[in-house]
């Protein structure tokens, strides 16, 4: 019951307690005049409740044996994984700094948990002056820190992997090429379709998108040169091995998700075959609208901008196989779904957890 209460939005150390302990008393039925305690208590991060329980009982055949009574101990521990909201999620299994923050980067996810799936004892890394601020910081194996400035809360160690949210997500349709070599000098609407050969937005232009998804396919998209990319209720799927993405620090980035159709929520998609570990950059200078989710499930997402980042975003979530927040960013992950019409996709966000018995 008390692990249960957890996985709710509203749960404090103080409701969890006092249902746990209600809980116990009411299932356990102590026998009269026993002496019989409860101790409850919850875990820092909010995400585990333990409870101890200790009876004495009177021994049928102790005074005998010149023993009366025994004092019986039981203690048990129950965690939840993804507690509430999951915003960040780095899906390598095994890698050192599968979650990397480091130089003068920080991470505020005040309101939502980060979470890295590696098993390794550095699974999640803080080096220089980073910092992470989160509801919770988890690591599948530990956490490597050497900062100045300690994360809010400790990362939590050995919790369990997590499969990947998304992985059933089917990619969007996508045609033969609609548009080939498509390089944007001067400012203009673009239209929903196949940009083979990848997508170049430079030179001081503003690309608007027009809603619906682009398929980038055979090239990378590239923002440089001061030029802006913006578009509302726009999914961009990043097609084929050669595809990655490149918003460097002359771009202006300013894109909403889908609230419908195949890329609902879904603002980032990555080809799930594509090769493992290619980079994708988001180093601009203005990127402070990024609402939805950015779903890179093969790639490392390095945000390394010298700026803030999607703090005007109602929400926003990464999950990609690995991500590494670097320089001077601060990467800033809002859950405020309610704000948006932009659904948030199963899985991520607002999730009520998975309760396993641990102790």
């Amino acid at each position: 019951m008390g692990g249960n209460t957890l996985k709710l939005a509203a749960a404090n150390g103080g409701s969890v307690t006092a249902v746990t302990e209600q809980k116990i008393r009411s299932d356990a039925q102590p026998v009269s005049g026993t002496p019989f305690s409860v101790q409850v208590s919850v875990g820092a991060d909010g995400t585990s409740v333990s409870a101890q329980t200790q009876e004495t009982v009177t021994l049928i055949f102790g005074k005998f044996l010149g023993k009366p009574t025994a004092t019986i101990s039981v203690h048990a521990q129950a965690s939840v994984v993804g507690k509430t909201r999951l915003c960040v999620l780095a899906l390598d299994p095994s890698s050192a700094g599968t979650l990397t923050v480091q130089d003068h980067a920080s991470m505020t996810a005040s309101t939502c948990s980060v979470y890295s799936d590696s098993t390794s004892a550095s699974g999640v890394t803080l080096q220089n002056q980073a910092t992470i601020l989160a509801t919770s910081i988890c690591s599948a194996g530990g956490s490597s820190v050497s900062t100045t400035i300690p994360p809010l809360p400790g990362p939590k160690s050995g919790c369990p992997s997590l499969v990947d949210p998304l992985a059933g997500r089917a990619p969007p349709p996508s045609s033969s090429c609609t548009y080939t070599n498509t390089v944007v000098t001067t400012s203009q609407t673009l239209y929903p379709g196949t940009y083979c050969n990848g997508l170049k937005v430079t030179k001081g232009a503003v690309a608007t998108l027009a809603q619906g998804i682009y398929v980038i396919d055979t090239g990378p998209l590239t923002v440089d040169g001061n030029a802006t990319l913006t578009g509302s209720y726009v999914g961009i799927y990043l097609k084929s091995q050669q595809t990655t993405l490149n918003f460097t620090p002359q771009s202006i980035i300013n894109l909403t998700a889908p609230k419908d159709g195949a890329m609902s929520g879904l603002l980032i998609y990555e080809d799930p075959t594509a090769p493992l570990l290619r980079e994708h950059k988001i180093s601009s200078g203005n990127a402070r609208q990024l609402l939805g989710t950015i779903y890179m499930p093969r790639g490392k997402l390095t945000v390394d901008s010298a700026g803030i980042i999607a703090d005007l975003s109602s929400y926003t979530v990464i999950v990609s196989r690995q991500l590494k927040v670097a320089s001077s960013a601060n990467l800033t992950m809002n859950a405020m779904y309610s704000a948006s019409d932009v659904p948030v996709p199963s899985g991520v966000g607002n999730i009520g957890g998975r309760l396993l018995l641990t102790q």
